[in-house]
This record gives structure tokens, C-alpha cells and sequence, in this order.
């Protein structure tokens, strides 16, 4: 058996964050690991602008609500369920990605959590420092083969430890940066290249 092991934001969706930043005019919230390769770096600076300017949970939650998917995303995690396990691992939090998840069908979500009091994110725990690296070697443990595919520079960790790892919707920025990680810009070209690697699928 094999999985696919996939980003979210970027990858699947548009960034949520960006969307936060679009509602309420404040341009640094819209900065992204594209931006801040440090996640727990990039999270304390958006908790520290939320707390000055009284952003909510809610207001996240209603910016992840208004964003549709990527143009040809659902197909592609719908074709790769036909012969593969599919997991998103992501740097999102349970109580945004929600509605997001639905859109994708509600496909296996391993992500981080937030502490939320009267609707203000207080605090937020990250699973791992590596979360995704951790899930892949994981799952290789129990004797998967795993492809992994992402945008961003924490999405390298998956790739570093993948049967396969590619690019998807990578500004050419990050992935003129790994010239030995295939890019794609085409869902079906990376579906097709998954299914090449493949030992399972004829």
C-alpha cells in the first residue's frame, strides 16, 4: 500500500492568511512560509498582530469559509483515492481548515491545534517541530511507500524523507532553490508522475 501525502495551502487552497490580510487591510498578515520559512516564527507574529488589533478566531474562520479550492484540486485528490491513501499534512489548525476540508471531501487532516478562549486565539501547539517529516517516517515504519507533495519550504521535510516528494504551485522562487525536486503546475502532470513511481498501480 501507498500514500500521498499532501500539503494544503498553496498546494490544495488558496492561503487562508492571505485571505485574513485581504478582509482586514493588514498586509503583514498576509505573509506566509513562502515568506517566513519558520512556522512557529511566522505564528507568533500573526497572534501578536491579532492580539493588538482584536482579530478573532471567527474572523479567521469566515476568511477560510469564503475561499474555494484550486482550480482542478478536488479531481486530483479524488483520482488519487482510487488507488492511493491520501493525508493532508498541513500547518493549519483543526478549527480553520474545517471548511476547507469539506470542500476536499473531508480526507485524513494531521495538523496542529490552537488554544482559543472566548473566541480569541490565545495560544496554538504544534504537534511536532517537524510534524510532517514525523508522519512520513511514521507511516514508513509501519511499511508504506509515501509521495509527498507541497509549495513551500516546510514542505521540504516531507520531501527529504518521501519515497518521492515534488513540487506543486511552487513560485519559482523556493523551487528554482531544489533543482533535484521535479515542479509541477499541473495537477494531472503530477498525477500522472505519482502513478509512474508506483509499485502497486500498473
Amino acid at each position: 500500500m501507498e500514500i500521498v501525502c499532501l500539503d494544503m495551502e498553496g498546494t490544495l487552497t488558496p492561503e487562508i492568511w492571505e485571505r485574513v490580510a485581504f478582509d482586514t487591510g493588514i498586509e503583514e498578515l498576509g505573509q506566509t512560509t513562502r515568506d517566513i520559512p519558520s512556522y512557529e516564527e511566522l505564528m507568533d507574529m500573526r497572534l501578536k498582530i491579532m492580539l493588538e488589533k482584536g482579530i478573532k478566531l471567527s474572523d479567521v474562520q469566515k476568511a477560510a469559509s469564503a475561499l474555494d479550492l484550486l482550480p482542478g484540486a478536488l479531481d486530483f485528490v479524488n483520482n488519487l483515492r482510487q488507488n492511493f491513501q491520501v493525508v493532508i499534512l498541513s500547518d493549519t489548525f483543526h478549527d480553520i481548515a474545517k471548511p476547507l476540508m469539506e470542500k476536499l471531501g473531508f480526507p485524513f487532516l494531521l495538523c496542529h491545534n490552537l488554544e482559543i478562549r472566548n473566541d480569541e486565539i490565545v495560544s496554538y501547539k504544534l504537534r511536532h517541530s517537524k510534524a510532517k517529516k514525523q508522519a512520513i517516517e511514521s507511516f514508513q515504519n509501519m511499511g508504506y511507500r509515501c509521495f509527498a507533495a507541497g509549495d513551500s519550504h516546510n514542505d521540504i521535510q516531507m520531501f527529504e524523507v518521501a519515497t518521492k516528494g515534488f513540487f506543486i504551485n511552487a513560485p519559482e522562487n523556493i523551487s528554482s532553490k531544489y533543482p533535484n525536486i521535479n515542479s509541477f503546475h499541473n495537477y494531472n502532470e503530477l498525477e500522472k508522475e505519482i502513478l509512474l513511481n508506483s509499485v502497486f498501480v500498473e
